[in-house]
């Protein structure tokens, strides 16, 4: 999640994740304990949901092309301002173009490319400036030795299913409440009550490499190195990381530390510009039987600043498939400490994001969804959801405190 700079929207290249591409790790964990169930015990949910990733295919040489167009309307209000409609796009899945080639090695080797775009389906128009702004990697994989892969790439974090609603754009309380989203009176910032520089857990990682090791009695590991986007000489890194994973039937079990890099800022009067280090350590429990998925992570974001805040996330999601019906919900409370207002005032802060949703799926591949969500923002905390500006304090383009979002959402989705 990098930093947010638009009051409206958060830029898709934060945290706006791709359902299918984020699932990488956790499809090679939880696989093999699916394949031993027997007939009569249903797949795992996620692995079902996994299983259409293209990278998954059991062909050898492989050329595909996929996507999602997912498109909506959203109601939204907040205390002290009237309602309003507005269009949205990825409010169930990022809308998205993408291609996947792979070929056949032998000796259990595989060579694998991914370029993915995602876009507005409300507008047509890129979610960044990159085409390929998802992902754009090349790699390896062997069932015996692991896989590698180079370019820009989902961060070696936890699964994408700790969210309920996959960490979309919008209606994720993950995304927003999690992410950090703290609106000033500068605009929308990751974080930015913990101190100039702060970051927050990146989804994609440009100019990174990643190795993941093959699964051994559950357990499974992952790491990442990225170095610094910004072509400067200082700092040498711009993300690294890791991830280690077990699972065991229905358990699935992880842990994860990232660490990235901002670009220059001053953190005091005085002193010149320095990148800051901000490290998030995170732990993730998901339980899925087929019939129910439960799961819950804790986060810890710490800047290494001298007088900087932190932030302590804690989440819980459900999910409940029934027939053609699937049911969400999640819940995440970010605390924080130290926290400072904009006028670098120590204050005490803390939010709660609630979002419950409905799927329906009138076929595998075109579904309807529904989404009602809130945040409320105690003391003087100001995180937003789904892009919605707080109200203004009189004669100031501060935000008021203490304020509660709320947002309900219908759309259409279809994958091809």
């Amino acid at each position: 999640m990098s930093i947010l700079t638009n009051t409206h929207r958060m830029p898709p290249t934060t945290i706006a994740l791709p359902r299918r591409a984020l699932l990488c790790t956790l499809l090679a964990a939880l696989a093999p304990a699916a394949l031993a169930q027997t007939q009569t015990q249903p797949l795992p949910y996620l692995v079902t949901e996994m299983a259409q990733l293209p990278e998954f295919g059991r062909g050898g040489d492989a050329v595909r092309i996929y996507g999602t167009v997912d498109a909506g309307a959203m109601y939204s209000t907040t205390d002290k301002a009237s309602g309003r409609w507005q269009m949205q796009s990825g409010g169930g899945y990022t809308s998205k173009l993408g291609f996947y080639a792979s070929e056949d090695l032998k000796a259990g080797l595989k060579a694998e490319i991914k370029l993915e775009a995602g876009f507005n389906a409300d507008t047509g128009v890129q979610q960044a400036n990159a085409l390929f702004n998802r992902e754009s990697w090349i790699g390896l994989r062997s069932a015996t030795w692991g896989t590698v892969r180079l370019g820009n790439q989902i961060n070696a974090m936890l699964p994408l299913y700790i969210d309920p609603f996959v960490l979309v754009s919008t209606n994720s309380v993950y995304t927003w409440v999690g992410g950090g989203a703290v609106q000033g009176a500068r605009g929308v910032g990751a974080n930015t009550d913990l101190g100039p520089g702060a970051g927050t857990i990146p989804v994609r990682v440009p100019k990174s490499i990643t190795y993941a090791t093959p699964r051994f009695k559950g357990l499974s590991a992952q790491g990442i190195y990225a170095t610094n986007p910004l072509g400067a000489s200082e700092p040498k890194p711009g993300v690294r990381g890791g991830t280690l994973a077990w699972n065991a039937g229905p358990v699935y079990l992880a842990a994860s530390l990232t660490q990235s890099w901002s670009s220059p800022v001053v953190v005091a009067s005085g002193l010149p510009a320095q990148s800051v280090r901000t490290d998030m350590p995170a732990v993730g429990a998901i339980f899925d039987n087929g019939r129910l998925v439960l799961s819950t992570s804790y986060v810890r974001i710490k800047p290494r600043l001298a007088q900087g805040g932190e932030a302590e996330l804690s989440s819980l999601g459900v999910i409940l498939p029934h027939g053609r019906l699937i049911y969400r919900g999640s819940a995440v409370f970010r605390d924080t400490k130290g926290a400072r207002d904009g006028a670098g005032r120590v204050i005490e802060s803390s939010a709660l994001g609630l979002m419950l949703g409905v799927d329906y799926k009138l076929s595998r591949r075109t579904g309807l969804y529904a989404r009602a969500g809130s945040v409320r923002n105690f003391g003087a905390s100001t995180i937003i959801l789904n892009g919605v500006a707080l109200p203004f304090q009189p004669g100031s383009t501060a935000p008021q405190t203490g304020i509660e979002t709320r947002t309900a959402s219908l759309g259409m989705l279809h994958h091809f």
